[in-house]
């Protein structure tokens, strides 16, 4: 599960709610991760658009074809998502920027580097 932290539309306290009672239901965060992860991400509006004030922020953002192989690879090759790093595109004003998407109730925090890159932030 996903929630964009710059949703206008649906706010992420109640997905931030529902994730935490379900961990509580069933034991623990590490209980229900074996088969349920929540990734809050940064910048993220409703859907997959810019959710900042600035039309032209560009924040990094996930694609629905990252997510769909993320999910894919869990369920057909037992692979589970950890760290999951999405970038923005290139423009002629500006490099890309990438981020990392950290495992709820982690998040990712800046270790030292260039800010702009997803190496430059661990999860914790």
């Amino acid at each position: 599960m996903y929630h964009g932290l710059s949703d206008t539309l649906i706010p992420p306290q109640g997905s931030i709610n529902y994730y935490i009672r379900a961990a509580s239901q069933m034991g623990s965060f590490p209980a229900i991760q074996s088969f349920y992860r929540f990734y809050l991400v940064p910048g993220m509006a409703h859907g997959f658009s810019n959710g900042t004030s600035n039309p032209n922020a560009n924040p990094p953002l996930p694609t629905i074809d990252q997510l769909y192989g993320l999910l894919t690879n869990w369920v057909e090759n037992g692979v589970p998502p950890e760290r999951v790093e999405i970038s923005s595109a290139a423009t002629s004003t500006a490099p890309a920027k990438s981020r990392p998407l950290c495992v709820y109730p982690q998040k990712a925090t800046y270790t030292s580097g260039d800010p702009k890159v997803a190496a430059s932030y661990t999860c914790s």
